[in-house]
């Protein structure tokens, strides 16, 4: 069974246009960001513009001269944003104001947000040591992916196209394989032997003769092997494209080794978590790298080790209950590898994009066992928003985004907030919460196809996005940013809002709320979101780092001349690298579009 439809819309239009009530079109000038003037000195040289009711609009900095709002007592929300995944990873100071074009501001304002409250039933991030590993191995992708160019052609044909009777090994064979031995010297491996235990349609597993007492039983490792097989490869390849299928066996090896175990001791376990699983590329190029690759499609798994006896414990439902999660997630690392630079000889896709698409991988997880049991069947309290079965794949995608949102524009250097400016890291926690909510957007807006389109390239990065969406990346991550606050506004319809400004396979506020009723130490308000006060006449000093945006909700005066709005470095001015745009949506009510939703 395949997951339930992730696009309840069709394809997204571009519209030239904006409709000001009672259906009058005004259709924008040289203002647009269809036809950018230049405005010098920040004057308006085309035709001024203004946002109707339950609309918004993505402006480029050189047009926010031309944006006029009325005196009308009416609420925006004012969304500025860096738009970019190449700037440096510095946070970059800004004044955003609102006032009368030509007049002196009034006064600055710092910035107020409240800091993230102290979380006491939260524990230690137990994911560093994965995603450690995960941005080695991306990094690592760089220079295999440059060894499979040297190549001059492709190594393999995809697993689609090898012929139906290719006969898998015997049920009780034995194979030995190399292993990434040491978390730190990726040159280090060690072999070990394993036995071939499972013998699917697209799944081999074989379990280590060195595995510890007291792990799967055969009929257990059936059982994993079935889901794996059946579901979650099925899952992956339907969405996001068929592997490479270098050794023409049709299957993917799963390999359960205590040497996984191992890449992590056991104090580490505690405060920084352990290796789940991955995939390393370096097993798709065995000519190149004799002595550490095994010629094969393979996921490395640990095993379960109820006496740690090996590093720390992991007892057999804790393997059963994660491992699934992170195989989805690094099958799409495969796929994406193979399609790009296996099949097509081309570079490895960007991190953020690829994290974003494996944590995709993780919720397709998660929605497959949500049709599978809807409510109330399938949880251990019927009150759960997700199935017990779907707790591992989408738990972290929801933990992750909410604290994102929580402070969008943080400048907190050990946890970057940013959607698609990682620079070289391996993408902290909301960096990947940010980027699954962009890519989940994106889904929403396009169908389902789109991440097979991003797979199945060789174009990386923006490029691939844009190529993918057929739409500007400026364009998309500034509806985007509205779409993160307007999918569903307190009292509002969300049919009334605009598709492109709203997920539609998932509503944002309910889901947070949920999450907020049933695990408040975690989930500390009803939506993570925060804005600022812009206030007429003022300006707003404040700080992010590129790749993200800041969220600010302006009241405009009663009565007066009209507003504008000037987005400006504190100093100097923007680098072009930095994208630097903003979005504004006209509020229907000033209670649609509050600062904050009270816990």
């Amino acid at each position: 069974m395949l997951p339930g439809p992730l696009l309840l819309t069709p394809m997204r239009k571009l519209l030239p246009s904006l409709v000001l009530g009672s259906g009058v079109v005004i259709y924008l000038a040289a203002c647009t960001s269809d036809s950018t003037p230049t405005q010098p000195n920040g004057v308006c040289t085309g035709t001024s513009f203004t946002i109707a009711a339950l609309t918004g609009r993505v402006i480029p900095e050189a047009d926010l001269a031309c944006l006029s709002i009325p005196a009308d007592g009416g609420t925006y929300l004012v969304v500025p944003q860096f738009a970019t995944a190449s700037a440096p990873v510095n946070p970059v100071a800004f004044t955003l104001t609102a006032g009368v074009p030509g007049s002196a501001t009034a006064n600055i304002v710092s910035a107020s947000r409240q800091a993230l409250p102290a979380q006491a039933g939260a524990t230690a991030d137990l994911g560093q040591m994965q995603r450690r590993l995960d941005g080695e191995l991306r990094k690592r992708e760089r220079e295999v992916a440059a060894a499979a160019r040297s190549s001059g052609a492709a190594m393999g044909p995809l697993a689609s196209k090898v012929h139906a009777d290719a006969v898998p090994p015997a049920v009780g064979s034995s194979t030995s394989f190399h292993v990434l031995s040491s978390f730190t010297n990726g040159s280090q491996y060690t072999t070990d032997t394993a036995t071939l235990k499972y013998s699917g349609s697209h799944l081999l597993i074989y379990l280590s003769k060195n595995a510890p007492p007291g792990g799967f039983t055969d009929s257990q490792i059936a059982a994993f092997g079935n889901t794996f097989d059946l579901d979650l490869y099925t899952i992956d390849v339907a969405t996001f494209g068929t592997p490479s299928d270098i050794d023409a066996n049709g299957r993917v090896i799963v390999l359960l080794s205590p040497i996984i175990n191992k890449l992590t001791n056991a104090s580490a376990c505690a405060s920084q978590g352990y290796i789940a699983g991955f995939f390393n590329a370096v097993d798709l190029l065995p000519t190149q790298y004799p002595g550490k690759s095994n010629g094969a499609e393979i996921f490395y798994s640990l095993v379960p080790d109820p006496n740690a006896t090996v590093s720390c414990t992991h007892t057999v439902a804790a393997v059963e209950q994660l491992t699934p999660s992170t195989f989805i997630h690094e099958f799409q690392h495969m796929i994406s590898f193979g399609q790009h630079s296996i099949i097509r000889n081309g570079n490895e896709e960007d991190p953020w994009l690829n994290e974003g698409l494996s944590h995709v991988a993780e919720e397709l997880g998660s929605r497959y066992y949500e049709n599978r049991f809807p409510p109330p069947t399938g949880r251990t309290d019927p009150g759960q928003a997700f199935p017990d079965s779907a707790q591992g794949f989408i738990s972290g995608d929801l933990y992750n985004s909410y604290h994102y949102l929580f402070n969008t524009a943080s400048t907190d250097t050990s946890d970057i907030a940013s959607v698609s400016n990682w620079g070289n890291g391996d993408g902290t926690l909301v960096q990947r919460g940010g980027v699954w909510l962009f890519l989940r957007w994106l889904g929403d807006q396009e169908d389902s196809l789109v991440y097979g389109r991003l797979d199945q390239t060789s174009l990386t990065g923006i490029p691939n996005v844009e190529a993918a969406a057929g739409a500007t990346f400026p364009t998309l991550f500034g509806e985007f940013s509205l779409a993160l606050y307007t999918d569903s506004l307190p009292g509002v319809p969300r049919s009334s809002i605009p598709s492109a400004l709203r997920f539609t396979s998932r509503n944002l506020r309910a889901l947070y709320a949920k999450q907020h009723q049933r695990n408040p130490s975690n989930f500390g308000q009803t939506f993570p979101i925060q804005a600022l006060a812009l206030t007429p006449g003022s300006a707003r000093s404040e700080s992010m780092f590129p790749g993200t945006m800041d969220f600010f909700v302006l009241t405009a005066p009663s009565s007066g001349s009209a507003l504008g709005l000037k987005f400006a470095p504190t100093s100097g001015s923007f680098t072009s690298s930095l994208g630097a745009q903003v979005s504004v949506f006209h509020c229907p009510s000033a209670d649609a579009c509050p600062l904050s939703i009270a816990p």
